[in-house]
């Protein structure tokens, strides 16, 4: 919470958060929200309703460049690309009567698959994405979960169904492919990396481990997989 609160603050933010999570089981660990309140005081917060909110299942937001990963990801299970797959970058992109660029207009010249998600390169990453085509494209952001919300254990998790991508517009898919035009919480984000750390398994994230009944009865919550195998 202090490192979230020390970062805000020096970006100048308006909010942010943290979620930490096991990969394997769904186990949430660690969850922290800025602007955040005191329950013990609530009263003197309510002037800023945003603090009341869990941004973390709450919050919709357009991803960005994080997303990337999930393109190259689904390029090299299509056998679409290798990590040395080469791609040439002019700097841009025209599709339909838009021009997509690199961050800062940057020309990075000939690259590899590797280099492209290093250096975060838009274009390369178009590439990945128009050889994997979107219908085909759209069929594995869906089975990511990226249309519906986790299941998460908490009160009042949103999600986005991202109705303009179902079109199956080129500029569309090729924007989501960096992040852009595509929105979710970052609970859903961190599910989705916890698929590329496991082998490819969608995980349900959880907070509650247990529930001790009044007659002493405890239940444990078993992890549980919502969609197996999304990427092998």
């Amino acid at each position: 919470q202090e490192l979230l609160e020390e970062k805000v603050k020096e970006f100048k933010a308006e909010g942010g958060q943290i979620v930490v999570m096991d990969p394997f089981t769904g186990k949430v660990l660690a969850m922290a929200n800025a602007p955040t309140y005191d329950p013990n005081q609530y009263s003197k917060f309510a002037s800023d309703m945003r603090v009341f909110k869990n941004g973390a299942a709450q919050d919709l937001y357009e991803p960005g460049s994080v997303f990337k990963a999930f393109t190259m990801a689904i390029a090299l299970d299509d056998d679409k690309i290798t990590p040395e797959t080469t791609f040439k970058d002019t700097g841009y992109k025209k599709i339909d009567k838009f021009t997509i660029t690199n961050y800062n207009k940057r020309v990075w010249g000939e690259r590899t698959m590797t280099e492209v998600l290093e250096r975060s390169i838009n274009t390369g990453v178009m590439y990945a994405q128009s050889l994997v085509g979107n219908q085909r494209f759209y069929q594995y952001l869906n089975d990511f979960g990226f249309f519906e919300k986790t299941g998460i254990d908490i009160f009042g998790e949103v999600y986005s169904s991202n109705e303009n991508l179902k079109s199956l517009r080129d500029v569309n898919l090729a924007t989501a492919s960096f992040g852009q035009g595509i929105t979710i919480t970052p609970l859903r984000l961190a599910v989705g990396y916890s698929a590329l750390a496991n082998g490819g398994d969608i995980v349900r994230p959880y907070v509650v481990e247990k529930i001790i009944e009044s007659n002493g009865k405890t239940i444990e919550i078993k992890p549980e997989i919502a969609y197996k195998g999304v990427i092998k």
